[in-house]
């Protein structure tokens, strides 16, 4: 096939073009999609993807991302390239990576050849059959009318033998992600998607290996975009009929690695994205907008989303006893409200996590915080008497007192805080369970309604 722009147009939709600002003349430019398959180490199932992906997209450009596979990858694709010759015509386009990189360095060796083929969308689907191919058109239609966003597939778990433990993955991840960005993302986890590229591609990521498709949403939204979600099937395969790469220990402390730093770039940095010039409409609120009572909900963290409410409010209690410890008296409230603003937190909680840090007892407070720092720094407990009587230089105060009281105070926010969230849970979870409508509130009558959704 050569290298001429394809428009893929999803079955009873018309062109799939941004609906032009008022008093404009020209309409912008059609949507071009491409699909692109990162494999490794899938040669059993990759033949069926691809096929299907042909069959249902004819107009759609596909490259296959070979990520240094070791099985018999190769040979498939051998086969797949005599069974579509290159030439006029031809959708199937396959890149190899000589050793193994990662799914995100291949899915960004996609993105770059689907540009340079005139593509402006990339739709990606995994290579392991764990999606269908005919979800792909739920998400064009999304796509059709927010051009400028990241659509990403929402597997529905609660109706599939999916075990615990995944579903518990998903939620944590999705927590972190209403928390960095304000975007609640039902599944961020999801390999079924589509791209804009002209912005993706602008967008700076630091990660090439599984974590990538979770920063890249992150990315996204700190860019101004809408990461937005269309309900897909949830195909789980059992442990013996699924190939899977993932490494729970190193994979799991990447994940960690991966919401440490983008938490902790969020909170100190202002504009921790450059923002993308978009088509959508998307209604922002302003400051200048204080005497409206949508501007005051927004301010004080109650729009919140129901299904992570109580995870948020325990966070936010959490910070607030963070910062209640922190020896930084006489700005703790301001910190304590910037912070919530950042992290999209309730900012009344927040401040009510703060008032630990009572008269009463900052003195205990301070003695905590010195006697943890002075035995991180010298392994044994500062004497009281020592503390008392002693005269020192200003010096000596400062590496006696100040600097393991600034250490202490640290590591003794981080230990109350955590307990203050997992104590805030578990109280919120004991309401819950003695609550008349908790038990209502997921009975018979709430599930056609959910079935009605995925149908």
């Amino acid at each position: 096939m050569t290298d001429a722009d394809v428009t893929l147009t999803p079955p009873g939709a018309a062109a799939i073009r941004d609906e032009p600002d008022a008093g404009a003349t020209v309409s912008q430019p059609t949507i071009v999609y491409s699909v692109i398959i990162p494999v490794y180490n899938h040669g059993g199932t990759l033949a069926k993807v691809i096929d299907e992906v042909l069959e249902k997209l004819p107009e759609a450009t596909v490259f296959v991302v070979n990520d240094g596979s070791t099985d018999s990858t190769a040979d498939v694709l051998r086969k797949l390239e005599l069974q579509y010759p290159a030439g006029p015509g031809c959708a199937l386009r396959i890149l190899h990576h000589r050793h193994n990189q990662g799914k995100g360095a291949a899915l960004l060796t996609g993105f770059a050849a689907a540009r340079d083929a005139g593509c402006t969308h990339t739709i990606t689907i995994d290579s392991d059959g764990q999606h269908r191919v005919t979800d792909i058109f739920r998400l064009m239609q999304i796509g059709q009318l927010f051009p400028d966003d990241l659509i990403i597939g929402d597997r529905q778990m609660d109706f599939a033998d999916v075990p615990t433990r995944s579903k518990r993955g998903r939620d944590m991840s999705r927590f972190w992600m209403l928390l960095q960005t304000g975007q609640d993302v039902p599944d961020t986890q999801c390999g079924l998607r589509i791209y804009p590229l002209r912005h993706t591609l602008t967008l700076t990521h630091l990660f090439r290996r599984f974590d990538f498709e979770t920063e890249t949403l992150v990315r996204h939204a700190w860019a101004g975009l809408k990461v937005r979600s269309a309900p897909i099937t949830c195909i789980y395969f059992t442990a013996g009929d699924r190939i899977t790469h993932f490494r729970p220990v190193r994979d799991t402390l990447r994940g960690v690695r991966l919401n440490v730093m983008l938490t902790t770039w969020r909170i100190i940095n202002p504009m921790p994205g450059r923002k993308c010039q978009t088509s959508n409409h998307n209604p922002t609120i302003s400051w200048r907008n204080w005497s409206s009572w949508r501007f005051w909900k927004r301010q004080l963290g109650l729009a919140q989303c129901e299904a992570l409410a109580d995870d948020m409010l325990a966070t936010a209690v959490g910070v607030g006893v963070l910062i209640a410890v922190l020896p930084l008296y006489g700005i703790q409230t301001l910190l304590a409200i910037y912070t919530a603003r950042r992290l999209h937190l309730n900012i009344p909680v927040t401040l009510l996590g703060t008032q630990i840090s009572l008269p009463p007892l900052i003195p205990i407070l301070l003695f905590m915080n010195i006697q943890t720092g002075y035995l991180l720094l010298h392994g044994r407990f500062l004497s009281p008497e020592f503390m008392v009587h002693q005269q020192l230089s200003w010096k000596g105060i400062f590496f006696t007192f100040l600097g393991p009281m600034m250490l202490g105070g640290l590591i003794c926010g981080l230990a109350l805080g955590t307990a203050a969230v997992l104590i805030t849970r578990a109280m919120l979870a004991r309401i819950h369970r003695k609550s008349p409508t908790s038990s209502t509130a997921d009975g018979p009558d709430s599930a056609p309604a959910n079935a009605e959704m995925t149908s």
